[in-house]
């Protein structure tokens, strides 16, 4: 880096770093720590939206592994496909992601 530049900061800003924190401890089952990001964050004037869309992504990798067990018992079980075209469903805009473990004939599309 030359005199002239000024390095780049950080995308993670303490308020990031909160939020990540608010998801991991929701994801975790963690109360204590909830509260204490949760204060942090409102000390921070973090919206309510941003804490619940990361608690909601948190939440929705925790659950990733339960619905593939799900998927994967209802196919065994009972012979059918689960996952894709209900509500958990992770279709992309060009139809299924393949690491939602959808394949094809998902009802994405």
């Amino acid at each position: 880096m030359s005199e002239n530049e000024t390095p780049q900061e950080g995308l993670i800003t303490e308020a990031i770093a909160e939020l990540i924190a608010l998801g991991a401890a929701s994801a975790a089952n963690a109360e204590n720590a909830f509260q204490v990001h949760h204060y942090r964050l409102t000390q921070l004037e973090v919206s309510k939206e941003d804490m619940i869309q990361a608690i909601n992504i948190a939440l929705s990798v925790k659950a990733r592994p339960h619905q593939a067990i799900i998927d994967m018992a209802q196919t065994y079980l009972l012979g059918k496909k689960g996952g894709c075209g209900g509500a958990d469903c992770n279709c992309g805009p060009d139809g299924c992601e393949e690491e939602a473990g959808c394949g094809g004939g998902c009802g994405c599309n």
